[in-house]
């Protein structure tokens, strides 16, 4: 028991230690939104290109950074794939090879990504990208489209990724439309 006693400081300061480091990583996640467009057919997701000119997703109160935990790319790549198959396609996701054959090939870049604290308890968030659809090696289509959500951010109510979240939800209910109509 007198062994234990010794540790309990050190276990506290582990406990406690990231919860007051200021760390300002977010986990950037999706959940799909309400289908409102149909798809058909084959459809392949290449993965967007990140062309960011910074990559920290903004800065809060005092200055300090946010950073994504995640690949940006990736986040709003699996999101356009997840929200097609939603649709009613059948999507394949590629991050290296294109497809050969006739099938459409859906990519894009990412041309701005933020989340920023506008205010004691509220955040901004917003995506930028261009979404490109080639058939047979040429571009069929290729349209802007930008989201942007504030919202309050505060323990029980909801965290800076759920937030990220609605901003991708937003921005697919435009694009996805958009993509299903030029397919």
């Amino acid at each position: 028991m007198a062994h234990m006693k010794r540790f309990l400081p050190l276990f506290l300061l582990l406990f406690l230690l990231p919860a007051c480091n200021g760390n300002n990583g977010v986990k950037l996640t999706y959940a799909l939104g309400p289908t409102l467009s149909s798809c058909k057919g084959d459809v392949v997701v290449f993965k967007f290109k990140d062309e960011r000119p910074v990559s920290r997703l903004g800065k809060d109160d005092r200055g300090r950074p946010i950073e994504s935990l995640s690949d940006v790319a990736d986040w709003v790549s699996w999101g356009l794939f997840d929200e097609l198959e939603a649709a009613g396609c059948t999507a394949k996701y590629r991050t290296s090879t294109m497809p050969t054959d006739d099938t459409p090939v859906i990519t894009g870049e990412i041309l701005s990504v933020g989340l920023d604290q506008t205010g004691t308890t509220t955040y901004a968030g917003r995506v930028t990208v261009r979404v490109v659809i080639n058939r047979d090696g040429k571009t069929v289509h290729s349209e802007k489209f930008t989201s942007e959500v504030e919202d309050v951010v505060l323990p029980g109510y909801g965290n800076q990724s759920d937030l990220m979240a609605e901003v991708l939800r937003t921005l697919m209910g435009e694009i996805v439309p958009s993509v299903c109509k030029n397919l």
